[in-house]
């Protein structure tokens, strides 16, 4: 009786354990830098580096609301594809590549959970700002 006990308590253990990985982030940030400095609020996120290689996420929380992403960045080297995702689709965002600078606004769009910003670097990259702000509209 101890040993059936037992059992299904293990096999409670793992299904719960595999149920709760589950239950994760959409994405996830994996990367090496070197002097990164990150900020981010409810609808504000920056993210500045001297060497930055791989991808790092960025999360806004939303509910139902209007809103658009006002976004600016600058590179010194290295190239950089930068995508947001709300609503289970990701759509390109901005490209940048080295001594370039861009900044923009998207369309105003209707998001119903969680908005990533994805930033993802094809090599190493030098000397790299970015800034994203969430502009909630009625």
């Amino acid at each position: 009786m101890k040993k059936i006990a037992g059992i299904i308590i293990a096999i409670a253990t793992l299904v719960l354990c595999f149920t709760l990985s589950a239950c994760g982030n959409k994405y996830s940030s994996n990367y090496s830098s070197s002097k990164m400095v990150e900020k981010n609020t409810s609808d504000t996120a920056s993210v500045s580096f001297d060497k930055f290689s791989g991808t790092y996420v960025i999360k806004f929380n939303t509910s139902n609301e209007k809103a658009s992403i006002t976004y600016n960045a600058t590179l010194k080297e290295g190239n950089i594809k930068v995508y947001y995702d709300f609503n289970d689709e990701k759509l390109d965002l901005f490209e940048i590549g080295t001594d370039g600078s861009v900044e923009g606004k998207t369309e105003t769009f209707t998001c119903n959970k969680t908005i990533y910003i994805i930033i993802e670097s094809d090599g190493k990259c030098r000397e790299g700002s970015f800034s994203f702000t969430l502009e909630k509209s009625e």
